[in-house]
């Protein structure tokens, strides 16, 4: 369970920080069900065009229950209920890697921008990024603003019509809107911790990361979390393992 303390952090910042959210034996049980993935193929991977390490994989609880218990058998629910204050399910799921010397940048964005022409209908979501590997300053961290979200949807502008899952973001934040944010907002806080640790952040947190440039690449597998009432049906979706049809409430144990 969250404290009040919690919540109204996240309600105020737009982003929680839990440390040692997952540990010992649990925590092991996902790092190597991730590594017997990682050996994989299929639509679900995306890999960098070099050494072909994981990029991305979407939908990694199809590929083992130790995942999809922790949607389902942990006090993930419980939590995230406590933050969105409505039945929700899984919009979205994937394993985020970066890759040591190797994977690029993802540019300045808010989620929901994006999320919107999957359906979403309003900012009421919030994403769960479970920490694989320990992440510092040096591993590429995901960097936010804290409390941007209280904006809403900031100025963008289209930058790559074509772009779907791609680093060359389909939307981008021009600078002069990203100074007077950080101008507002200050300072910029790198999402770092250990293994385990968990990050959740609103759909409207403007975030970015950079490329790694230590030495272990940086996992970190994310869960997003929609209200139920909170999509409708688009002409033409994405595939269902990057954005699941299936709404069925989640229910805490």
């Amino acid at each position: 369970m969250l404290s009040q303390d919690q919540i109204n952090q996240f309600e105020k910042q737009g982003f929680l920080h839990l440390a040692s959210w997952l540990e010992g034996e649990k925590l092991e049980q996902v790092i190597q069900a991730i590594e017997k993935i990682e050996q994989m193929d299929g639509p679900e991977f995306f890999r960098e065009k070099t050494s072909k390490k994981i990029r991305t994989v979407f939908a990694p609880e199809k590929f083992d229950s130790s995942i999809l218990d922790l949607i389902k058998n942990s006090p993930l629910p419980q939590e995230i209920k406590q933050l969105l204050k409505s039945d929700f399910y899984l919009f979205q799921s994937k394993l985020n890697t970066k890759a040591c010397l190797e994977s690029g940048v993802w540019s300045w964005h808010q989620d929901f921008k994006f999320w919107r022409e999957d359906g979403m209908l309003e900012p009421k979501a919030l994403t769960v990024a479970i920490m694989l590997t320990d992440v510092d300053v040096a591993n590429g961290p995901i960097l936010a603003i804290p409390s941007s979200q209280q904006e809403g949807e900031v100025n963008s502008y289209l930058n790559n019509p074509d772009g779907v899952h791609d680093e060359n973001l389909k939307y981008m934040i021009s600078q002069s809107t990203l100074a007077s944010m950080v101008d507002k907002y200050s300072p910029i806080i790198p999402f770092t911790g250990k293994a385990g640790d968990v990050h959740i952040f609103h759909c409207n947190l403007l975030h970015s990361s950079y490329q790694n440039m230590g030495v272990v690449d940086r996992k970190l597998l994310m869960f997003t979390f929609n209200p139920i009432e909170n999509i409708q049906e688009v002409s033409d979706p994405r595939p269902e393992y990057m954005v699941k049809r299936d709404t069925s409430a989640i229910n805490p144990n």
